[in-house]
C-alpha cells in the first residue's frame, strides 16, 4: 500500500479502496501511531510540569527531589544528595523543623511535630540528613555547607 492509498482512505473515507482487510490494517496502524503520539505528548507534558512546578511539588509534599537545578530562588533550602540530585524545601520549613528540634528534647519528635513536616522528617532521617545528638538530646541537621 502506498501513501496515495493511505491518504485516500483517510480523507475520502476509502471510497476508491475496497479491500476491508487492508483497510483494517491501516486503521490499526493509525491507532498505533495515535497511541504513540499521545504517550509522547503526555510524557513531554509531565516532564515540563515537573521541571516548571518546583514550588507546587514542595507545597504538596513539603520537599522535592530535583535533578540539575543550576540556580534556585533564595527562599529554597537545598541539600545535595549526590552528583546531580538535590533535596529542595523552603527555608521557612527548615527553620520550623529546627524550632521543633530545639524545643522538643526527645527522640520522639516525629509524633510531636506537625503532620505536614513528618514526610520531610522521615526522608531526612532515613537518608542520614538529620541525626539525634545524645548530648543535647535534640535532632540536628547535618552540616550541609
Amino acid at each position: 500500500m502506498n501513501q496515495d492509498e493511505i491518504l485516500d482512505l483517510i480523507f475520502n473515507q476509502g471510497s476508491s479502496y475496497q479491500n476491508k482487510r487492508e483497510s483494517k490494517e491501516i486503521m490499526a496502524k493509525l491507532d498505533e501511531i495515535e497511541r504513540l503520539l499521545q504517550y509522547l505528548i503526555k510524557n513531554n507534558r509531565n516532564f515540563n510540569e515537573r521541571r516548571d512546578n518546583l514550588c507546587e511539588q514542595v507545597l504538596t509534599s513539603s520537599y522535592a527531589i530535583t535533578e540539575g537545578y543550576s540556580s534556585l530562588y533564595k527562599n529554597y533550602f537545598y541539600i545535595k544528595l549526590d552528583e546531580n540530585r538535590l533535596l529542595v524545601t523552603f527555608k521557612d520549613t527548615i527553620d520550623l523543623l529546627n524550632m521543633y528540634f530545639s524545643s522538643i528534647k526527645d527522640e520522639e519528635v516525629e509524633s510531636k511535630i506537625p503532620k505536614r513536616l513528618v514526610p520531610l522528617f522521615r526522608f531526612m532521617k532515613r537518608n542520614g540528613l538529620i541525626y539525634f545528638d545524645h548530648e543535647s538530646r535534640t535532632y540536628k541537621i547535618i552540616d550541609y555547607k
